[in-house]
Parts: structure tokens; sequence; C-alpha cells
């Protein structure tokens, strides 16, 4: 019981990391999180304000997370170049695009005004 519960970790864990290697847009959302994060601690941002900036981290993350596995699984179902299989891409990408600007929004409410007193 222990050992399938660990090996359901090492899976999850795997296609994170193949996520990390074969997207670029995984790397540069990790990139934006960590400025996110470095820039929060430095102004010192509320509990309730890192509770919102986390939970954006982490679904920009796991909609890129999703995005990969759809297009994976779209790519296994079509090898061949389909109008419609692109159109599921698309949508796909389509809601990662919402949370991540929706994350933006969100950070720039929390962390645009503090942001600017330091100018």
């Amino acid at each position: 019981m222990i050992k399938s519960r660990l090996n359901s970790f090492k899976y999850a864990l795997t296609g994170i990391l193949v996520t990390f290697r074969s997207e670029t847009n995984f790397r540069i959302h990790l990139t934006g999180a960590f400025l996110a994060i470095l820039l929060s601690t430095y102004l010192s941002i509320s509990r309730i304000e890192w509770v919102a900036i986390i939970l954006c981290i982490v679904l920009v993350l796991a909609a890129e997370v999703f995005n990969t596995s759809i297009e994976k699984l779209v790519d296994l179902m079509h090898p061949e170049r389909s109008d419609k299989a692109g159109v599921i891409k698309d949508i796909s990408a389509g809601a990662v695009l919402i949370t991540a600007i929706g994350s933006l929004v969100v950070a720039g409410i929390i962390l645009g005004p503090n942001a600017l007193k330091l100018l």
C-alpha cells in the first residue's frame, strides 16, 4: 500500500519533470513565479496576499501541466496534422492564457501599489 502511494508521487513528479523539460512556457511561468515570490517577499505582503499569490502560481502551473497533457494526448491520437486537433490544442492553450492573465491582474493589484512606492 505504501509502495503504491510512493509510486504515485514518483509518477506525478515524473510528469512535472517531463513538462519542465519539454515546455518552454512552463519554464517561463516558473520564472515568473520565482520573481513574484521574490517581489512579494521584498514587499512583505500580508498572509492573505500570500495566499492569493500562491494560488495564482499553482493555478497557472497546473493549467500548463494540463495543457501539456492534452497536447501530448492529441498528438498521440492524431499524429498527422488535423484542424480539429489544432482547435483542441488552441482551446487548451487558451485556458492557460486565461489563468496567466488573471494571475497578472491579481499580482498587479497586490504588488503594484507597493512596488510603485519604491520608485
